[in-house]
């Protein structure tokens, strides 16, 4: 029996990319021998990572206290606590320092790659997939995920032949299918909650002002029964409401 393991990330996008470097990175530092893939249901890769920050890719916050951090993120901040002690945003810095990328921080403690392009973030971790020699495996949609008698997990596509995996990661971010994968193998999914995202105001007096970017906004949302959420920032108007660093802050 091969005493090579073979791992399945699910999700080709900013996290099945770190998840798989990091298992990588591990089992290198172990002695361990893995066969680790990366399952995209697309032919892209990293496609929000490109888009995310106008181009230039927001990688984390330059805020390295991490009840601080997590306080950003009032209706998860406890959640958040466990996970962020194990590596918080002072570690991603780290991380990405050791790997040739500098990350610098704005007046609102957003960090961008000193170079101001996502291509630097894709190139970083492209070139650590073929370092860590895993494999792509674009527009592999997974259908289902079943256990085996050999205890190996056996992943089926759309269209191709099945894998069997000792392991699999399921980094699909709010695709219904990964929840559903999730589900299927026995885990309890627990409600879900939007966050970082634009608001949409169906107001004429929006809609004649799109375009128009404001650097310095104080904003408050008052909903029912809940305390005033506060944030300040750089707001932009869309066709269809408001977005901008300060509108998504809010929406956390």
């Amino acid at each position: 029996m091969s005493l090579r393991k073979t791992i399945a990330i699910i999700g080709g996008g900013a996290a099945g990319f770190f998840s798989a470097i990091s298992a990588a990175q591990e089992a290198k530092e172990k002695g361990l021998s893995v066969d680790i893939r990366i399952f995209e249901a697309t032919e892209d890769y990293l496609q929000k990572v490109k888009i995310s920050g106008g181009g230039r890719c927001n990688v984390t916050h330059h805020c390295y206290d991490v009840k601080m951090f997590c306080q950003n993120y009032p209706r998860g901040s406890r959640e958040l606590l466990s996970p962020m002690h194990k590596f918080q945003a002072q570690d991603t810095v780290e991380w990405f320092e050791k790997a040739g990328v500098h990350l610098v921080a704005e007046a609102d403690g957003r960090m961008f790659p000193d170079t101001n392009s996502s291509a630097t973030i894709i190139d970083c971790f492209l070139h650590a997939v073929d370092k860590f020699q895993i494999r792509l495996m674009p527009n592999h949609v997974v259908k289902t995920i079943a256990t085996s008698a050999s205890s190996q997990l056996k992943l089926s596509f759309r269209e191709q032949e099945a894998f069997m995996a000792d392991a699999i990661l399921i980094a699909t971010g709010s695709a219904p299918g990964g929840y559903r994968l999730a589900d299927s193998l026995g885990h309890t999914i627990a409600e879900r909650a939007p966050s970082l995202f634009s608001f949409k105001i169906e107001d004429p007096l929006i809609s004649e002002l799109q375009g128009l970017s404001f650097s310095d906004v104080t904003l408050k949302l008052t909903l029912p029964d809940k305390k005033d959420f506060k944030q300040k920032g750089a707001v932009l108007i869309t066709h269809w409401g408001l977005s901008g660093p300060a509108i998504l802050k809010l929406s956390a």
